[in-house]
């Protein structure tokens, strides 16, 4: 089994395990008080929306560049330079965001500034975590990085809840413990690359004294952070504009429902993570063809994966509410797990559609589009609340419309440029299997004890689409038993 196969499995086994801390503290600890999750919900999204002006996509240069300096001996040097940028933009980001608010009463009146002393170091110890996060990847190793990425985040936001609701610390005590968890998941972060770490630095970058190099690592830097900050308002917005223009027991519910929704895209980081150094290993040498066989069936299994569970959360999804805690209020607002479930279904079925264009000579296309796109859900969102009164309802509607047209965009462009598309005939199977398993857990007897449904509605999607490998071999085991992983994914027979 290939490098990129174990590290992603264990990846993805690190992601289920975040996952299922999540899904514990969202069926029996959260819905104590949606309020208080809505503020923990704020700050992070907040915090992920600031660090990419901090980060300004030196994170993306040490994987995109990490052979062109290695090869004049001055990766290290390179990274160290991108730690002091994110320190000094720290300082600055905070002096600025403190003179807007001494001036502009709408900024110093906003649940922002209120949570600043939680928001900013947060986004400090996030931009520092990527950066190694990233750096790491150059050695294809994931998956201890993904415990500081996704795990400790989790685990804060619960200690710190369990401490405000069950124990009776203070709102903003307990608030300081959950941003404390994101210091202690960038030290280890930094612990983890100083053990796989064996390069030392050469004390000098002159390599950035070439103005032509220097100037092209500027402007990747420059649309990267555009790029991110895109995505992450498009992405993210909603928390934020939940809590400022409803309320945070709404932003608390919507995040909950959110973190079911979450559980289709745990194996997305890993395989982005681990696919980043043979996307552009690809895209250098011109190897278009074999990065469509690559393209075609990591999406075909991201596909098969998000289908397979999307149904199970479906036919499950009203006995598992009707067993919370406040489970009528997520009841009220199932329509959300439906529209943002079909958007991110897609958004599956797309693969690395995103990352093909960052790291081409076209990256900026993605920028452009990923902007107007934020833009968009922002607009939409504002409409949809203050205009339409249609509540989280409409968040969802405003962010499922918004990814589901980039990801349009990205289809397209990706085709027109690279000649390369996800699809094959297979997804119109596996669509089929999932309509038909869904309709099957449907009409089969429910019994008077919510939990037996919970688990029998789902179990039936599981056999269905099981009997169902048997005729149309969505996951030929056989194949797979036989071939190298790297191998089997990417279509490639080693020599």
């Amino acid at each position: 089994m290939g490098i990129v196969a174990r590290q992603g499995i264990k990846y993805s086994i690190v992601s289920y395990l975040s996952f299922l801390l999540g899904t514990f503290s969202t069926i029996v600890i959260y819905p104590a008080d949606t309020e208080f999750l809505g503020k923990i919900r704020f700050i992070q999204p907040s915090a992920e929306i600031i660090f990419p002006f901090m980060v300004f996509g030196l994170s993306y240069a040490n994987i995109k560049y990490h052979q062109k300096f290695k090869a004049k001996n001055q990766q290290i040097d390179f990274l160290l330079f991108s730690i002091k940028f994110i320190f000094l933009s720290f300082i600055i980001l905070s002096l600025i965001f403190w003179l807007l608010a001494t001036y502009y009463s709408g900024i110093s009146s906003s649940d922002f500034w209120k949570m600043k002393q939680y928001i900013l170091p947060a986004a400090l110890f996030l931009a520092i975590t990527q950066l190694f996060s990233k750096y790491v990847s150059n050695f294809k190793r994931v998956a201890i990085t993904g415990i500081f990425e996704n795990f400790f985040p989790k685990l804060g936001s619960l200690v710190g809840f369990v401490f405000c609701v069950y124990i009776g610390f203070s709102s903003s005590a307990s608030l300081s413990i959950f941003v404390f968890f994101f210091a202690i998941a960038m030290l280890g972060m930094v612990l983890y690359f100083f053990k796989l770490n064996k390069d030392k630095r050469s004390n000098r970058l002159d390599i950035l004294k070439d103005k032509p190099f220097r100037t092209e690592v500027f402007y990747f830097c420059f649309f990267s952070v555009l790029g991110s900050l895109g995505n992450q308002l498009a992405l993210r917005i909603d928390n934020l504009m939940i809590s400022e223009l409803i309320d945070y027991k709404q932003n608390g519910i919507y995040s909950i429902l959110m973190s079911i929704i979450g559980f289709l895209t745990i194996p997305l980081a890993g395989i982005f993570a681990i696919s980043g150094p043979i996307i552009v290993e690809k895209i250098e040498n011109h190897k278009f063809e074999e990065l469509g066989i690559f393209y075609k069936n990591i999406s075909k299994y991201l596909f098969l994966f998000g289908t397979v569970l999307l149904t199970c959360i479906l036919s499950g999804m009203e006995y598992l509410f009707l067993l919370m805690k406040n489970g009528k209020d997520l009841l009220d607002a199932k329509a959300i797990i439906y529209i943002l479930g079909v958007s991110t279904l897609f958004d599956l079925a797309t693969g690395f559609n995103s990352h093909i264009i960052t790291y081409s000579k076209y990256y900026r296309f993605n920028i452009y589009t990923m902007l107007f796109l934020a833009g968009l859900t922002i607009c939409t969102n504002w409409i949809f609340i203050k205009h339409l009164n249609l509540g989280i309802e409409g968040v969802a509607i405003a962010t499922a419309i918004s990814l589901t047209i980039y990801n349009i965009v990205k289809l397209w462009f990706n085709y027109a440029k690279f000649k390369i598309h996800p699809f094959t005939i297979q997804y119109l199977y596996i669509l089929i299997v999932g309509i038909i398993a869904y309709g099957i857990a449907l009409i089969i007897p429910e019994s008077t004890i919510n939990f037996i449904n919970l688990i029998t509605k789902p179990l039936t999607v599981l056999i269905t689409f099981s009997l169902s490998n048997l005729l149309f071999k969505f996951v030929p085991l056989d194949k797979i038993c036989n071939k190298n992983w790297k191998t089997f994914l990417t279509g490639v027979n080693k020599k």
